[in-house]
């Protein structure tokens, strides 16, 4: 006889799909993702950004890691005098955004974005609110039978 998966493991599932949904949009041929500027951390003084001394590097980070890396602050340091100069770019989300994260979305393949009707339309909102709050996933799984 087959088994067949929990509840509790099903609904972990979705949870963890639900929060990749969440970072990235795979649902066309168009990829979507969110990106964080990391300069706008350190210039509007987050909270949530540490800086730590590497042997003779100054290097900072996010401490709910929104991006991943931990990146050097020399950079930041050397682009200060320079106005609209961002040394590092965007990163692709790590985590889920804090309320006073800057997020733009990035867009794979553009050409294909012009010609394509967006399947996933949710995805352009502000993920501040719980999953559930912003996006409703489905699945077409068959009810689980009664004992």
């Amino acid at each position: 006889m087959e088994k067949r998966p929990r509840i509790g493991d099903r609904w972990a599932a979705w949870k963890r799909r639900l929060q990749r949904i969440r970072l990235e949009c795979r649902e066309c041929e168009v990829i979507c993702e969110r990106v964080v500027s990391p300069q706008h951390c350190l210039d509007s003084g987050c909270s949530s950004v540490y800086v730590y001394q590497d042997d003779d590097t100054k290097m900072f980070g996010c401490l709910h890691k929104v991006f991943a890396p931990d990146l050097d602050l020399a950079a930041h340091e050397r682009s200060a005098g320079r106005r609209g100069a961002d040394p590092y770019g965007t990163f692709k989300l790590h985590r889920a955004p804090r309320k006073q994260c800057k997020v733009s979305i990035e867009q794979g393949y553009l050409a294909l974005a012009l010609t394509t009707v967006c399947s996933n339309p949710t995805f352009f909102h502000y993920p501040t609110g719980p999953p559930e709050e912003t996006m409703r996933l489905t699945t077409n799984l068959p009810p689980e039978p009664q004992p």
